[in-house]
């Protein structure tokens, strides 16, 4: 694994969900300062119902990391998602969490590029961090490739 900035290579990353009695304060304490932030959220629910054919809408969990990164996945009663990337041709069964951690490494990595973001990039790097630990790290570096 490559170490970098926002990780000692011994940290093991953990995912804290969000209670919801505290998401209206998810987006703008993770993501203010960030051209567009507000439609973040539209935007990668709908990025979902275009990689997975089963995704209809549905209840999402908000999580933070413990390096300071943040992501959304859907919370549905299935075990397996299957993603397909039509931007590589890559498709992959992945749990609910390693869904939204593609969907949204995918996305902030698009949006980092097209408003030169710093704070997005850092965003990425430490939901990837956080990604290249998980037990599904094979099958979300696939769909991202």
């Amino acid at each position: 694994m490559q170490q970098t900035l926002s990780q000692d290579i011994n940290t093991h990353l953990q995912a804290d969900i969000i209670p919801l009695s505290a998401r209206n304060n998810f987006w703008p304490t993770y993501f203010k300062g960030i051209k567009g932030w507000q439609t973040f959220e539209v935007v990668i629910f709908t990025t979902m119902s275009q990689f997975c054919e089963d995704y209809r809408g549905g209840y999402w969990e908000y999580c933070t990391l413990s390096n300071g990164g943040a992501f959304i996945y859907p919370d549905l009663n299935q075990e397996k998602l299957t993603l397909f990337n039509p931007h590589n041709g890559n498709q992959a069964d992945v749990s609910c969490e390693a869904a939204g951690i593609a969907v949204c490494l995918m996305m902030y990595s698009l949006w980092s590029f097209q408003i030169e973001s710093e704070l997005l990039v850092e965003r990425f790097y430490q939901l990837r961090d956080y990604a290249a630990q998980h037990s599904e790290r094979s099958a979300i570096f696939h769909l991202i490739d």
